[in-house]
């Protein structure tokens, strides 16, 4: 009889959060992004400042959306020398190459060529010329290094 009452209380469990569920508002959004790349598209240069008004941010999870993701990027690539380019992509990001990365990574490839990626997770974030990271992103990056490292 006690596993018959069991039984009924996680029914009745079961039932109340899949009602919860379905009944509950759904407040939260896909985050919106800037999305082009300064080699095919002219409102999306490089070497002039980005017109926030020309280009229009894409939803995350939409089929505009190149790349489906929960942040934004921007990445710009410059060759060196005298004749040397520069090329700008923004766009929305699932995965980092190196984990949870808020802020900007540096690198050069074998060529010389330099390379930053930026990330953030506000919406049209990538459409400022340098990506401004949030204290509630840095505090909870320092904090997750503090507890992996002490515990």
């Amino acid at each position: 009889q006690r596993k018959s009452a069991m039984l009924v209380v996680h029914q009745a469990v079961a039932w109340i959060a899949l009602l919860g569920i379905i009944l509950y508002p759904k407040t939260a959004q896909a985050i919106q992004c800037y999305q082009c790349d300064s080699n095919e598209d002219l409102s999306c240069p490089s070497y002039e400042s980005f017109d926030k008004e020309v280009n229009a941010p894409v939803n995350c999870n939409s089929f505009e959306a190149n790349t489906p993701g929960q942040f934004c990027m921007k990445i710009t690539q410059e060759s060196p020398g005298w004749r040397g380019w520069k090329k700008i992509t923004r766009r929305c990001g699932s995965r980092t190459d190196q984990g949870v990365a808020w802020g900007c990574r540096w690198s050069w490839d074998t060529v010389g060529v330099f390379k930053e990626i930026c990330y953030c997770e506000t919406n049209n974030c990538n459409g400022a010329s340098s990506i401004k990271v949030s204290f509630a992103s840095v505090a909870i990056v320092f904090t997750g290094f503090l507890l992996r490292r002490f515990l």
